[in-house]
C-alpha cells in the first residue's frame, strides 16, 4: 500500500476532528496514535521532564476532545492545531514555576533523535523541520528554538543575548522568512 502524501493525511486529520466534533471517540484514539508521539516529544523537549510532559499530553488531548467542534480547518492543519496547544499548556507550566527547561543529556538537534521520539509512520515532517533549521545560521536558529521551544521572550532573548529588542525581533523574523523559503525550495 502506498504511503500518504502529507496532503492527504491532513485531510484525514480533519475528518477525524469533524468526527471528533460529533463524539466519536474513536476518532480522538487515531488523532492521539497520528500525533501523540511528537506531542509528546515537544512536551519533553520544553519542559525537560517526562512526567510533566505526559500531562501536557493528556491536557492537549483533553482540550482538543472539548474544543473539537471549534477547530476550524481554514486556520490550521489539525497537527498545528495540536503543536500549539501543547506549546501553550507547556509555556503556561514554565510560567508557573518561574524557571526555564532543564537541557537534556541528548542532542535535541540530532535527526535520528528527533526520528526516534516521532511515532509518525510519515518522516517527511520531520526532514523538512530539519531541512528548514539546517538553513539558519547558528546564532538565528538558537534563537527561534529559545523563543518557541524554550519559552522565552522577546525581551528576555535581548537581555540573555545582550542584542538590542528590535534586533532579535528582526533576526528571528528573517530566520522564519529562511525557514519557509528552505521550506518553499524544497517542494
Amino acid at each position: 500500500m502506498a504511503q500518504a502524501t502529507l496532503a492527504e493525511t491532513a485531510a484525514r486529520d480533519v475528518e477525524l476532528a469533524r468526527s471528533l466534533a460529533r463524539g466519536d471517540e474513536a476518532a480522538l484514539r487515531l488523532l492521539y496514535e497520528r500525533h501523540g508521539g511528537v506531542v509528546l516529544a515537544l512536551a519533553t523537549r520544553m519542559l525537560g521532564s517526562r512526567e510533566e510532559a505526559e500531562e501536557v499530553l493528556h491536557d492537549t488531548f483533553y482540550r482538543l476532545w472539548r474544543n473539537a467542534a471549534r477547530f476550524d480547518p481554514e486556520r490550521a492543519a489539525v497537527r498545528t492545531y495540536l503543536y500549539a496547544m501543547a506549546r501553550n499548556l507547556c509555556l503556561t507550566r514554565l510560567r508557573a514555576r518561574r524557571s526555564r527547561p532543564v537541557q537534556a543529556d541528548l542532542d535535541e538537534h540530532d535527526f535520528a533523535y528527533q526520528v526516534a521520539l516521532s511515532t509518525d509512520p510519515d518522516p517527511v515532517p520531520a526532514l523538512l523541520a530539519g531541512r528548514a533549521l539546517a538553513a539558519l545560521e547558528d546564532d538565528e536558529r538558537r534563537l527561534v528554538e529559545e523563543a518557541f521551544f524554550g519559552g522565552w521572550s522577546h525581551t528576555e532573548l535581548a537581555e540573555r543575548h545582550g542584542l538590542p529588542l528590535g534586533t532579535v525581533k528582526s533576526r528571528i523574523k528573517r530566520a522564519l522568512a529562511k525557514m519557509r523559503d528552505a521550506l518553499e525550495a524544497g517542494k
